[in-house]
């Protein structure tokens, strides 16, 4: 046994005390159907596995909805906004588009059997390989040949067999059916989503943010959805006779509703001693300094373009004064000019409005602090494909028709113009990056010039065999990059926190 000198014995250094994590279900302070405030409590560290949790209700109907194949129940989330006291760190507009690009981007089958666990996506491909093969499940339904007419062997095609939502024949749905989660009107019979707030808070890309520093502000994260028409498939029989036009698989806007939203907040804990070393920091000359990225959403329309014609466009899109990283260029239309000749809008309900719409010929710039970025147009695909490579880190992991949307890949079906495949997730993009692995200092500093955004599609009004027209009026989203710094100081008074680019 310790004698009582031991015991008193106190220059004996203590045993460290360990990190904890702290899990809490957040109920929102206030809410109504489509936004939600939560409030964190000033506690611990908030990191990146922390998640958005909800259900989904049905308004109507039995069995016929379920969310889109490809992002799932994270195609719901609108807009997130993550603000200490009146300062906002993160606001990002239609970041589903952004968190699909940069946190869907893996190999099928860890996008399926891991993120698609959570969100609910569900998206197989398939190879035609005769005029009388189809889905691999041996569910009932049609060969791919008796499906689309243009499908040909060694066509890229969705297995609907394997996929969440079979979307059915291409011209009267027949067969169309649910795989998995479904959404019905008992909420409690409905599959619960998780999103990690990483993907939503850019803030939280790669770091934890020190909620115990902000003492004196309330810590806010508010959420938006879309409505159903967004990110939700109804494949009743009146709604996917595709030679209908209009009828396309989508959900009418207040079909679906969110439900049982919540966070689940892990604080972690770090040992008081480092807690207490940082707020020292806050006393110092400029405080504690919190390095975090910012995305920027610029949103621009383009006009129809003229048949025969090459459609030039240049959009500023300012940011000066601004560390950028990155730019990325996303592009959609509505499904009115999305059809597959004259009515057959097919195509559209796979991707819904969740699809980012690459042309047959398209070219691209950047201007940049006064100089173009490239010496000339970027006009093959490969070129493109490397270019947005460079800005997520990795290859663009979707299938080749999904992406390349040239004559080549057209005209030799591919992948049919009818399966939502074809051309339907093309981002384009650039990399402002310098190679150091920094959030301040890695990007490229923007000055008195504005960027300019320079982009050219040849104009075609109809649809050559597999090829769609490609004068479609497009809704431009431009998502920036950039770096942005919290100063967190402590003035005696308080606690005080200047947020800047």
């Amino acid at each position: 046994m310790a004698s009582i000198q031991q015991l008193s014995d106190y220059s004996e250094p203590m045993e460290q005390e360990q990190t904890d994590i702290r899990t809490e279900y957040v109920e929102p302070i206030t809410s109504n159907t489509y936004k939600y405030i939560f409030r964190l409590d000033q506690t611990g560290y908030l990191d990146e596995n922390s998640m958005l949790v909800f259900k989904l209700q049905a308004q109507d109907g039995t069995g016929v909805y379920r969310v889109n194949n490809w992002n799932g129940a994270l195609g719901g989330i609108k807009r997130v906004i993550f603000q200490v006291g009146d300062n906002i760190l993160n606001d990002v507009s239609e970041i589903y588009k952004y968190a699909t690009l940069h946190n869907m981007n893996m190999n099928t089958i860890s996008r399926n059997q891991y993120l698609g666990q959570y969100l609910g996506n569900q998206l197989w491909s398939d190879v035609v390989e005769s005029s009388v093969d189809g889905t691999k499940l041996g569910q009932d339904g049609d060969a791919y040949f008796a499906q689309d007419p243009k499908n040909t062997v060694g066509a890229i095609v969705v297995d609907g067999g394997k996929s969440g939502v079979e979307m059915g024949r291409q011209n009267d749905g027949n067969n169309a059916r649910i795989n998995s989660h479904a959404i019905g009107q008992d909420v409690s019979a409905n599959q619960q989503y998780g999103i990690p707030l990483g993907m939503l808070i850019p803030a939280l890309k790669g770091q934890k943010i020190p909620l115990f520093l902000f003492q004196e502000q309330r810590i806010l994260i508010t959420v938006e959805f879309n409505t159903s028409d967004f990110y939700v498939n109804d494949i009743r029989a009146a709604n996917i006779t595709y030679t209908t036009a209009g009828q396309c698989g989508d959900a009418a806007a207040g079909s679906v509703i969110p439900k049982e939203v919540r966070l689940v907040v892990d604080y972690i804990i770090a040992p008081t001693e480092v807690q207490n070393e940082i707020m020292e920091q806050t006393k110092r000359q400029g405080g504690y300094r919190l390095e975090f990225f910012d995305v920027v959403n610029v949103e621009k329309n383009i006009v129809a373009g003229v048949d025969g014609t090459q459609q030039k466009i240049e959009h500023r899109i300012g940011q000066n004064g601004r560390e950028v990283h990155s730019i990325t260029m996303w592009r959609e239309t509505d499904k009115a000019n999305l059809r597959d000749g004259a009515n057959n809008a097919r195509n559209y309900g796979l991707h819904l409005k969740q699809h980012c719409l690459g042309f047959e010929r398209e070219e691209f710039n950047c201007e940049v602090n006064g100089r173009d970025e490239f010496q000339d147009f970027v006009y093959s695909p490969v070129a493109q494909y490397n270019e947005l490579a460079e800005v997520l880190g990795s290859d663009f992991k979707v299938d080749a028709p999904q992406y390349s949307n040239d004559s080549n890949t057209g005209g030799n079906v591919l992948a049919s113009s009818r399966s939502g495949l074809l051309g339907l997730m093309k981002p384009l993009a650039v990399s402002l990056r310098n190679g150091e692995p920094l959030i301040v200092g890695g990007g490229r500093q923007i000055g008195n010039y504005p960027i300019v955004w320079k982009w050219r599609r040849e104009c075609a009004n109809a649809q050559v065999q597999n090829c769609r027209g490609t004068n479609q009026p497009v809704k431009c989203n431009y998502f920036i990059e950039v770096s942005r710094i919290a100063n967190v100081m402590n003035t005696g008074r308080g606690t005080n926190v200047i947020v800047s680019y």
